[in-house]
């Protein structure tokens, strides 16, 4: 349970966005009209290829979550990573995955194999098959990776990365 040892994740309210499908200037326009505009993204994409987004998680005057599947029109898919969804209860990190405007798997990293009828979960064979060990310090880091790596998720390069300095520094 890195994650809650480390001072890092207890501040850590951004989300990352993965989205295919979608233009980066659609993506963009959409989280900046639910009030959480991108501070960082990644080269436009190629139709079929994922692109990248990071935004806050909260905007500056409330703590409602998005409605991803608004952002996720007939033919687009978006997988969300949320490192901290909630830093005052010191939960884990939760991950989703939407295509067509529908949420196929919700992971969370505390217990990823867990599959309900309002917690759908099409993952959870490909991560039971896995058989992460939850003990092991790099246990997140493996169970993204088999997450990116199921989806042909791309690596992050900070190369193509372009940061918005002043609106990360706007938010704290």
């Amino acid at each position: 349970m890195a994650w809650v040892e480390e001072e890092r994740y207890r501040k850590d309210e951004t989300v990352l966005v993965y989205f295919k499908g979608i233009s980066l200037a659609a993506m963009a326009e959409g989280l900046s009209a639910r009030q959480r505009p991108p501070f960082a993204y990644g080269n436009d994409t190629v139709p079929g290829d994922w692109g990248v987004i990071v935004h806050h998680m909260f905007n500056r005057d409330d703590c409602d979550e998005i409605d991803y599947r608004e952002l996720c029109p007939q033919g687009a898919e978006l997988m969300v990573f949320v490192p901290n969804p909630c830093v005052a209860k010191g939960r884990g990190p939760k991950a989703y995955h939407y295509k067509d405007g529908q949420i196929p798997s919700c992971i969370d990293y505390e217990n990823p194999e867990y599959v309900g009828e309002y917690w759908p979960n099409k993952m959870a064979p490909l991560i039971t098959a896995a058989g992460l060990d939850y003990q092991n310090e790099t246990y997140e880091e493996q169970l993204t990776q088999l997450i990116c790596g199921h989806l042909g998720l791309p690596s992050l390069d900070r190369d193509t990365i372009t940061v918005d300095r002043d609106l990360v520094a706007s938010y704290f």
